[in-house]
């Protein structure tokens, strides 16, 4: 499975990865640094389906950069819709992670 990763596999490792370990409680720096990592890999994807004119893919990722994004923060208040929210993008993040360049 992680057999011959490259650079873009960062892209969507670490987006997923900083996902899964933000469901479980972590100080409030770690909800920044992984903001910071979302919306650069949701950016990124959001850059390649642009490239390759996949609207809605891309009009998908660009709403999770600004989402995530870490200069204006979204503060939707509960735990759990965050972690909703995290799944969604875990799962997007893994259904498009071959389609990049």
């Amino acid at each position: 499975m992680f057999d011959n990763l490259q650079l873009k596999d960062v892209f969507w490792l670490a987006p997923i990865a900083a996902m899964v370990i933000a469901i479980l409680p972590m100080p409030y720096g770690y909800y920044t640094l992984s903001r910071i990592i979302v919306c650069t890999g949701s950016a990124y994807f959001a850059y390649q389906f642009y490239k390759k004119k996949e609207v809605p893919k891309t009009w998908i990722f660009g709403f999770f950069a600004v989402l995530y994004n870490p200069l204006i923060p979204i503060h939707l208040n509960e735990k759990i819709i965050w972690t909703i929210i995290n799944i969604i993008t875990i799962a997007m993040f893994w259904l498009n992670r071959k389609k990049i360049d």
